[in-house]
């Protein structure tokens, strides 16, 4: 018997997020190499997309979980995101606030309030979930796009 409510264990590896990531840093190679800078001005780029990549890499927080509240409550409260961080996997309460969604990837904007308060967006791409659970994701973004507007 399937729940009604949302409980999705999400994969950390995407091979949607790494292609976007690759094309993102040839389509940069290619124009710097296209033009013709200075060897200090390569040493900046590489610097900065190195700094870029450590922080993509490691410090922003990665979804693990995603949990709905109980029917019983509003659609927007008491979220439970089980996250990656630079202290271990931590349990997060919080609210949801939008939901986008496109063909390849889902984005979820939440205000936590445990373990601190804080906006956070995370981003679910389409190969991290089975084909169900992604219907079940569009649902979501379906209904929560329209108690919005």
């Amino acid at each position: 018997m399937t729940s009604l409510r949302i409980d999705i264990a999400i994969k950390t590896n995407s091979y949607l997020r790494a292609l976007v990531y690759i094309s993102l840093t040839v389509t940069m190679t290619l124009l710097a190499w296209l033009v013709k800078l200075s060897l200090w001005q390569y040493v900046v780029i590489l610097v900065i997309s190195a700094a870029v990549f450590s922080y993509l890499a490691l410090a922003r927080p990665i979804l693990l979980h995603l949990s709905q509240p109980p029917l019983y409550k509003p659609i927007h409260q008491d979220w439970q995101l089980l996250m990656r961080t630079g202290r271990g996997d931590e349990l997060w309460r919080a609210e949801l606030g939008d939901v986008q969604r496109y063909h390849w990837l889902i984005t979820f904007t939440f205000m936590t309030f445990e373990p601190f308060q804080r906006p956070v967006t995370v981003t679910v791409y389409r190969d991290q979930v089975s084909p169900d659970e992604w219907q079940e994701l569009n649902i979501l973004a379906n209904i929560v796009g329209k108690k919005l507007t």
